[in-house]
């Protein structure tokens, strides 16, 4: 059973984003997977660190986007993008050292945080990306 599953509620209206999105549910349903299955401890780290770059890639689409539009709510936008690779580089360095193990807790932090951000957060740059020719 996948952790994410996709849905209309989840669109920003910007197809590049919205495919982003889409593969950073992919990637915490892997995780997820991992987990579920007994893998999480060989197949953390790889998942982990994929996930990790594909955050931060996809953060400086977004803010790419929105510093070509003027957004007027960057920086606050950008805070909370900093804020969450800062939490999850903190849990991969500490399960890298053999500190910290994945939980269900942490794929439910993972899960809440990225819904949450897209359909809080996200949803309020949509119409103004939108409105000024984002694709």
């Amino acid at each position: 059973m996948a952790l994410l599953t996709w849905g209309d509620k989840y669109s920003v209206g910007i197809e590049t984003i919205d495919k982003q999105h889409k593969g950073l549910f992919d990637s915490l349903n892997d995780l997820h997977g991992a987990m579920m299955k007994g893998q999480g401890q060989t197949l953390t780290g790889p998942i982990l660190q994929q996930l990790v770059k594909y955050t931060r890639d996809h953060f400086s689409a977004e803010e790419s986007m929105m510093v070509s539009t003027k957004y007027p709510q960057l920086d606050q936008h950008r805070t909370k993008h900093r804020d969450f690779t800062k939490q999850v580089m903190d849990f991969v360095a500490r399960f890298e050292r053999g500190e910290a193990t994945l939980t269900l807790d942490l794929m439910k932090f993972l899960r809440d945080w990225l819904t949450a951000h897209i359909q809080g957060e996200d949803s309020k740059y949509g119409p103004w990306l939108t409105e000024r020719g984002a694709r």
